[in-house]
């Protein structure tokens, strides 16, 4: 069985700078306010857990339960106080970049190893060889992607990524939009449960009916039931409904729902 030495000074400072870099990765997503001496501390915590791995009768330090608390501890350390749902936040971009940075810090030591891996247990030895390089790189490239998705995210890459083409049929009319998907918008109609499309007026009017716009149009505002009762029995009625919504500064709302023929 193959045998290797481990260094609990290497260990200790190599996941001291890993758990500083992920914490500091952690603070950028969920855009919160962390001193430095705050995410030493957290890294710390992290850093002194991996050497309670080592410790006889370590299978308690193993079980999911503990690494979840330990998680928790290392999140509060560096972010606490927040409000709650902040907190879970920032522990998910916790785990996300802890997840990131080790699958590099890996990827980063086996790449670099240019032997073969004979079994399991000379993973370990792998590990040990290289294991300031893999860090080493693995913690440049993760300062690199951090940088890039960041200056990506300024010049308003990834909401290029979510703009999308829209066509509105109704009848024979029918009107093409630029479309933003909006992953916090859950709004379902009632009735069928299909998921909403928020327009604004001005683009969908040309396929709204008459009376529909006459309704809309009229001074001081408009009101959904006046604006459903004034359908009637028309062919239209079918057309449309009214739908609850929750937002900001609105906490029960109602919006005219309008169905199309189609969307594309």
């Amino acid at each position: 069985m193959a045998t290797y030495t481990v260094y609990i000074d290497q260990v200790f400072l190599g996941n001291l700078a890993m758990n500083y870099a992920v914490l500091w990765a952690a603070a950028k997503l969920s855009r919160t306010k962390a001193a430095m001496i705050r995410l030493v501390a957290g890294a710390a915590l992290g850093a002194a857990y991996s050497l309670a791995l080592f410790l006889p009768g370590n299978h308690v330090f193993l079980t999911i339960w503990f690494k979840a608390a330990a998680s928790v501890i290392i999140t509060a350390a560096a972010f606490v106080p927040l409000h709650m749902r902040k907190f879970f936040v920032c522990l998910g971009c916790f785990y996300l970049a802890s997840f990131t940075l080790g699958g590099l810090v890996f990827g980063m030591i086996f790449f670099i190893h240019s032997g073969q891996v004979a079994s399991i247990n000379g993973v370990g030895g792998v590990i040990a060889e290289h294991f300031w390089s893999g860090i080493f790189l693995g913690l440049v490239a993760f300062g690199v992607a951090a940088k890039g998705i960041g200056a990506l995210y300024k010049k308003g890459f990834w909401e290029n990524l979510f703009k999308m083409a829209l066509l509105i049929k109704s009848g024979g009319e029918q009107v093409r939009v630029g479309a933003l998907l909006d992953t916090g918008n859950s709004l379902r109609e009632p009735m069928t449960k299909h998921p909403v499309v928020v327009v604004e007026y001005t683009y969908i009017k040309p396929l709204l009916p008459a009376e529909v716009r006459a309704s809309i149009e009229k001074s001081g505002g408009f009101d959904v039931w006046e604006v459903l009762g004034s359908l009637g029995e028309t062919r239209y009625a079918s057309c449309f409904c009214a739908i609850p919504f929750h937002s900001l500064g609105e906490a029960k709302g109602l919006m005219l729902g309008f169905r199309p023929t189609r969307l594309c």
